[in-house]
């Protein structure tokens, strides 16, 4: 069984236990799980059958990438070709993509005659936080791309340089190898690493600084995701103290990664190592998060997150310590859930 016939039947699967008839998907990264292709189209699947609904625009293309689907051309309002799909199956019971509908789509859909809609929320996304072994490689290929984009950011480091000019050198260097970068690079120099998301502006790198960089590739629709803080020149030791705890508290709870524990349980043992260290309150922002299609996807590494490791998993622990106009330290790495536990990639 090839990777995307497995998780259509592990979908369909869904479906039989939630008393679906079928299934309504439209939001991108969720169509490109499902057939593998990234033409644009939605998605309605039953137990037995595929329908990919698009436009004239991109009919050609699907038709020769999508040759097991049936293909249907909505010529006219998308409601009007779910309507004349949903004849041709029995059952009218259809689950919908309740996260990626607005209420005015909505109320759109829920005229039509023939069906009755299911609010599912999640469903693709649940199934896409665990990776089959294509998926790993590709996540894998995209690290590796990305530490080599570190190594050529490091290089170019010089007094004067400013945050633009090292975010467009790194976005080419990435596009040369990758499919592009995974998100816009978050390149920042010495006060502004205390902004967790701030974006390159035409502040100028000076000696003895600390510069703050947040990158990730892109490689067969896969992301990467890792942060290093750098020290351009000599900086005050405290830096380093931050910097080595960071890197302790994250072989700890990296050590704790395994199948079956909660991912609020690695939050509480960052969040309690920082506490013991003084600096919980410097501490903005979740633990980590998985990566996939998406750079933020399921399972949330946080403290109110009820989602439990499974193998197959890629996730980050990104703990970083900030303090306002001063400056900033965060490190972020990426860990693969297996059956042995976590294995941070290199």
């Amino acid at each position: 069984m090839s990777p995307i016939d497995s998780r259509l039947s592990r979908l369909q699967k869904k479906l039989k236990e939630k008393k679906l008839d079928a299934f309504l998907n439209w939001e991108p990264h969720n169509v490109e799980y499902l057939t593998g292709s990234r033409v644009e189209g939605k998605l309605l699947i039953t137990g037995k059958k595929k329908f990919f609904i698009t436009t004239p625009l991109f009919a050609e293309e699907a038709k020769k990438t999508l040759a097991d689907w049936q293909i249907v051309i909505q010529r006219d309002s998308f409601p009007a070709a779910l309507s004349r799909v949903c004849r041709k199956f029995p059952g009218r019971t259809i689950g919908f993509e309740a996260s990626h509908l607005s209420y005015g789509e909505y109320c759109r859909l829920s005229r039509i005659k023939e069906v009755s809609l299911v609010p599912c929320p999640q469903l693709v996304e649940t199934l896409r936080a665990v990776k089959d072994d294509h998926e790993l490689s590709l996540i894998k290929e995209a690290h590796t791309l990305t530490e080599a984009a570190f190594d050529h950011a490091q290089a170019l480091l010089e007094s004067g340089i400013t945050e633009k000019e090292l975010s467009a050198e790194i976005i080419y260097f990435i596009r040369k190898s990758a499919d592009s970068e995974a998100f816009p690079p978050i390149v920042l120099f010495g006060e502004r690493t205390s902004l967790p998301h701030g974006r390159p502006t035409e502040r100028r790198l000076r000696e003895n600084e600390l510069v703050l960089l947040d990158l990730g590739a892109k490689v067969g629709g896969y992301c990467s995701d890792i942060t290093k803080t750098i020290f351009f020149g000599e900086v005050d030791p405290k830096w380093h103290e931050i910097r080595d705890l960071i890197s302790r508290i994250q072989k700890e709870a990296a050590g704790k990664i395994t199948p079956g524990v909660s991912c609020s349980q690695i939050d509480r043992l960052v969040r309690k190592r920082l506490k013991e260290a003084g600096y919980l309150s410097a501490f903005l922002h979740n633990t980590g998060h998985g990566v996939g299609l998406e750079i933020h996807e399921q399972p949330v590494i946080g403290p109110k997150s009820k989602e439990i490791l499974k193998t197959g998993m890629v996730i980050t622990l990104e703990p970083g310590i900030y303090f306002p106009g001063e400056g900033g330290v965060r490190r972020e790495l990426m860990v693969a859930v297996t059956n042995k536990g976590g294995k941070i990639l290199r």
